[in-house]
């Protein structure tokens, strides 16, 4: 019994330790700050490798409240510099067509079409970029998003401003992409909103990450709820060293896609 209890106690000493030796052996999770390091890493190296992109986004807003129910809607042409270029790193959006509200697609879609346009330039892309000197940052959690492993992160504004935002980032473990970003403005975009959400989803395209869709509700102070959606629709990407490809209409024709 004494060689029997003896041998037990090795064999839980045993396996004691080589349980000790298989935790030390599991990666240690980045803190919130190197995760964040790696992907404006990761980021600028995507930067660099994106020669331009083009899209067709369409920005509709539901609204109920005063005076009943109105909606508008309009469609966007959006392109995309890459560096290297004349205006590189910056977005270039035209209107191409409108319906529904003038008074909407005017004082709303049409002046969220100029802030974005703002946002694009470097000094107001620098201040509203999620790094560790313009955020407070923690690591809350893990998660998937559509099947891929993220990291979950807690964010809010040292300074705050209409560029800024308080809530959660999802940041890709596979690549270092932010994948879903969902929260709030550091401070109402316009004088007529007493609140506002959002929630902005990205897709990968090649090893690229791009908007996918943007839903975003807000209340207005003389009565209200707005919706706004924005759908980026499918993406023309063009890769550094990449030859753009160009079709014509009597290409088309000829293939068949004459509808």
């Amino acid at each position: 019994m004494r060689h029997l209890a003896g041998g037990l106690v090795l064999a839980g000493a045993v396996c004691f330790v080589g349980l000790r030796g298989a935790r030390a052996e599991e990666p240690v999770a980045p803190t919130a700050d190197e995760i964040v390091t790696r992907m404006m890493a990761k980021n600028a190296e995507r930067q660099a490798e994106l020669e331009s992109y083009t899209s067709e986004r369409r920005y509709r807003v539901e609204y109920k409240g005063t005076g009943g129910e109105h909606h508008a809607e309009i469609v966007v042409r959006a392109e995309y510099l890459g560096s290297g270029q004349m205006g590189a790193g910056q977005k270039r959006l035209t209107v191409v067509e409108e319906s529904g509200s003038k008074m909407i697609c005017e004082r709303v879609l049409r002046k969220m079409v100029e802030s974005e346009q703002e946002a694009s330039e470097k000094a107001n892309r620098m201040q509203m970029m999620l790094s560790p000197e313009n955020y407070n940052i923690e690591l809350v959690g893990q998660e998937p998003v559509d099947g891929v492993r993220a990291w979950v992160l807690q964010v809010s504004p040292k300074v705050a401003s209409t560029f800024t935002y308080r809530g959660r980032v999802w940041v890709s473990e596979d690549d270092y992409a932010v994948m879903r970003v969902q929260g709030e403005p550091a401070k109402s975009p316009s004088w007529w909103i007493s609140w506002a959400s959002f929630d902005w989803r990205y897709e990968r395209h090649g090893e690229f990450w791009l908007p996918e869709k943007s839903v975003a509700a807000s209340h207005v102070r003389i009565g209200g709820d707005a919706r706004l959606m924005i759908e980026y629709g499918t993406y023309q990407v063009i890769a550094k060293g990449e030859k753009r490809a160009t079709t014509t209409t009597a290409q088309l024709i000829g293939a068949g896609f004459n509808q």
